[in-house]
């Protein structure tokens, strides 16, 4: 056997779904000029790795996500996975959005069965794969409804079933529980991690809530203010499996109190030049290197 044969079996048997971006840059041009969206930033995901993206509103942490999931072409730089620059999407990423883009039209195990069937799957292994997906989900009881019959929370599992059925390598994420009410966004956090856990694949999880971040991840990336940058990398020590019990916790406490410090500021240097003069009068509020009185 030759040293490249050698090393095609290692790289073989390699752990899949690393995620490396580097120095990437990412301008969008429109009627008013360029805007840089991101700028010189390099993330990257061990496989099985949950990662989160936080940051003030347009700071790119989407940009970077479409990036991973070959949206997006960066300006400069590159990202890869498993070593392999990505040039397009494929179905080695699943993605999951805020919208339920679930067809209307097809019952919930159809939608489930739909990316298996544009794979070329036969009908047995899309009707397994879909049941035993919506048993994990809790949800073979509606296999045979319509998306417009059930809740928020339930169309959202079903994307995220429906992502994991063609068996990716990588889960990307956007903003999934949006649009979810509280209560029912805690519990899709923690099923989440659940089918996470089962299923050992690599997650890129963008999101702005705070204490989300924290109960998902490994690793959270905090993002600047546009041109998003990283502004810092924190790593979550807390055990596994998360419950709800551990947001008590003075380590949970501790991290919100870090990164909302963090975030605090980006969001005040992204709002610096359209606050009206009394929008934070009299508060001494920073935003960067100066106060609102300050700056007007």
């Amino acid at each position: 056997m030759t040293a490249a044969s050698a090393k095609s079996c290692v790289d073989d048997d390699a752990p899949k779904g690393l995620i490396d971006a580097r120095n990437v840059g990412v301008i969008f041009g429109g009627n008013g000029g360029d805007v840089v969206a991101v700028q010189d930033v390099s993330i990257h995901v061990q496989p099985g790795e949950f990662v989160s993206l936080i940051g003030p509103s347009g700071c790119g942490k989407s940009t970077l996500l479409s990036i991973v999931a070959g949206f997006v072409r960066p300006t400069r730089g590159v990202a890869t996975l498993d070593g392999k620059p990505i040039t397009r999407p494929g179905s080695d990423r699943g993605v999951v959005f805020q919208q339920y883009s679930l067809f209307p039209w097809l019952t919930v195990r159809k939608n489930v069965e739909f990316g298996l069937k544009m794979a070329g799957a036969d009908i047995d292994k899309r009707d397994t794969t879909a049941r035993s997906l919506l048993d994990l989900a809790g949800l073979q009881a509606f296999e045979n409804h319509y998306p417009d019959q059930l809740s928020g929370g339930m169309k959202q599992r079903i994307g995220i079933v429906r992502a994991l059925a063609a068996s990716p390598q990588v889960l990307l994420m956007d903003e999934p529980f949006g649009a979810l009410d509280s209560q029912t966004r805690v519990v899709m956090q923690e099923i989440l991690t659940n089918i996470w856990q089962q299923f050992g694949i690599s997650v890129l999880f963008v999101t702005h809530d705070i204490e989300e971040s924290i109960f998902l991840s490994d690793r959270i990336y905090v993002m600047t203010a546009r041109p998003g940058r990283v502004k810092a990398e924190i790593d979550v020590p807390l055990p596994r499996p998360r419950t709800a019990e551990m947001t008590d916790m003075p380590e949970f406490i501790s991290l919100v109190h870090e990164l909302k410090g963090l975030i605090r500021e980006e969001s005040l240097a992204a709002m610096g030049p359209e606050l009206k003069h009394r929008s934070l009068a009299g508060f001494g509020m920073k935003v960067g290197p100066k106060t609102v009185r300050e700056l007007f």
